[in-house]
């Protein structure tokens, strides 16, 4: 699916660094948001003991959430097409669980080997790929899956039925959110990459439901987190991402980001 020559585009992470500072409410809350999301994730996996879990972080980056992943699973394959990420992936080890046995993998999702794997993960992937991709994406992984496997989805998000497309450019420090269309948006993630330039998917969920159904997945539980939007009273009170969860309504308008969890149906 990607070449040897395939880099991520935002090297050092500095467009999405920028994003993060101009953008998140309150100091602090862009790393809090995310850890209630995998606090509450948690509660929901039910993937069984840590020491029978095989899992698969596919599109790992620089390793991330590799200690989460190996707090619930013994044994994990850490994937991404980007040498130099993954090479900095391997700098993690130090910070996995105790007894974890890890294989870092130069693939992309088509190349995988290992599995069947329990518990899946990918985030913040399918964002930045051709829009043509992510249905093969979600097959390939159902193909990785055992019987039951869970899959997680991190992803940037938009309202419901109403998928969009951003160029992120950061210029002499200040970052920019460019709206583009479809065409133009496979257009640059399909090509070379523009240096200081993340484009961005914000995916309809509905849409995506639709495609991981296609591919042999269902949809289990969900959590919407990094709540950006300017919505009367959320700034008063730390727990806005609770809130807007409680609130089918605001589920389906607000949040930049979303955590899905899938389970592997019966294959035909």
């Amino acid at each position: 699916m990607f070449t040897d020559s395939y880099r991520y585009p935002d090297a050092g992470d500095r467009v999405t660094a920028s994003f993060i500072e101009r953008h998140e409410p309150y100091s602090g809350y862009w790393v809090a948001s995310e850890r209630l999301a995998l606090e509450r994730l948690t509660e929901r996996l039910g993937t069984g003991p840590r020491e029978r879990v095989r899992a698969l972080d596919a599109g790992c980056g620089f390793g991330r959430l590799l200690p989460w992943l190996s707090r619930r699973a013994a044994t994990i394959t850490a994937a991404d097409p980007d040498p130099s990420r993954l090479a900095a992936a391997r700098e993690q080890r130090d910070a996995l669980e105790p007894g974890t046995e890890i294989t870092f993998s130069d693939a992309d999702s088509s190349s995988i080997g290992g599995g069947p794997y329990d518990l899946l993960l990918s985030s913040h992937v399918i964002q930045h790929v051709p829009t043509g991709v992510v249905g093969t994406i979600l097959r390939d992984l159902a193909r990785l899956a055992a019987p039951g496997a869970a899959l997680v989805l991190c992803y940037s998000r938009s309202p419901f039925g109403r998928g969009a497309y951003t160029l992120d450019v950061l210029e002499n420090g200040e970052i920019r959110s460019e709206p583009i269309d479809r065409a133009r948006f496979d257009e640059v993630v399909s090509g070379p990459g523009i240096p200081d330039t993340l484009p961005v998917r914000l995916l309809d969920p509905a849409e995506l439901h639709a495609e991981a159904a296609e591919a042999g997945w269902t949809l289990d539980w969900e959590w919407t987190y990094h709540v950006l939007d300017d919505l009367a009273g959320l700034d008063a009170h730390g727990d806005r991402d609770e809130l807007v969860n409680e609130s089918p309504l605001l589920v389906r308008e607000a949040g930049r980001d979303m955590v899905s969890l899938f389970r592997r149906t019966a294959r035909a």
